[in-house]
């Protein structure tokens, strides 16, 4: 009597320890996430999206940054170096980048370019009504970012890119974002990167001190770029501010 109660004990502590560490489905990440970022309507509410950093590289080189994003119409990257100014636009259509490295003109970007750099163009982000965009989710395990567990969601979009997002499983802040293609920056100034800068490559930025602005808005105050090694210190964001689309659209 007394070891079959010995054992029942232990088969409860068991279930009760494999029902703790149950795996978490790609809904429930995602649900985890939209409500760490203030919530799904307010995500939904980003029309358009500034961001302004500064950043120092590996060799001392300050970096400042300007990002636009505009709902469904396009996205805009403008970086300035001691070599010269990259810009990158991205349209739903088309893409293009300039730079050191192309003379300044705007050349088009390889298709995988283009395919990964896409889904910049959504100020609120691909895990927002990624069902009604066409966005697959699937899990793909663990992960640990600066010692933190994360979850793994492998994200495929009606383009055929695909992304890897490690979403902290405390926080359900994405602490790491991976993939193919979107090495641009590193073809438009190839002394700038370290890895050469090959066009189709793989690309990973981490996200760090989460903070709430105005409007309950939640953004990462520190992107830290895979390519550069450079941490960008983020210094203004602006929602649905005045910004014109067309103007943003035109590579110039």
């Amino acid at each position: 009597m007394y070891l079959s109660r010995i054992l029942f004990c232990c088969c409860c502590s068991l279930l009760g320890f494999v029902a703790g560490i149950r795996a978490q489905t790609a809904r429930e990440v995602v649900d985890k996430y939209l409500q760490a970022m203030g919530g799904k309507e307010r995500l939904q509410s980003i029309n358009s999206l500034y961001l302004e950093g500064i950043a120092v590289l590996d060799n001392g080189t300050q970096v400042v940054c300007h990002t636009w994003r505009v709902f469904d119409r396009v996205y805009r990257e403008e970086v300035t170096l001691a070599t010269g100014k990259l810009v990158i636009v991205v349209t739903p259509r088309q893409g293009w980048s300039s730079g050191p490295g192309t003379g300044g003109l705007f050349k088009p970007m390889t298709v995988e370019q283009f395919k990964s750099m896409q889904p910049e163009i959504d100020p609120g982000g691909p895990l927002v009504d990624y069902a009604a965009k066409g966005n697959k989710l699937e899990m793909a395990g663990r992960d640990t970012v600066n010692g933190q567990p994360c979850y793994k969601l492998k994200v495929y979009f009606p383009s055929g890119a695909m992304a890897i997002y490690s979403i902290d499983v405390q926080t359900g802040y994405i602490l790491r974002a991976s993939h193919r293609g979107g090495n641009v920056l590193g073809t438009i100034d190839p002394g700038g990167a370290r890895d050469g800068g090959h066009p189709d490559g793989d690309v990973s930025i981490e996200y760090s001190d989460y903070k709430i602005i105005p409007g309950g808005y939640i953004f990462p105050y520190t992107i830290t770029l895979g390519l550069y090694g450079a941490k960008v210190s983020v210094a203004k964001i602006q929602v649905n501010g005045n910004v014109d689309p067309d103007v943003l659209g035109k590579p110039k």
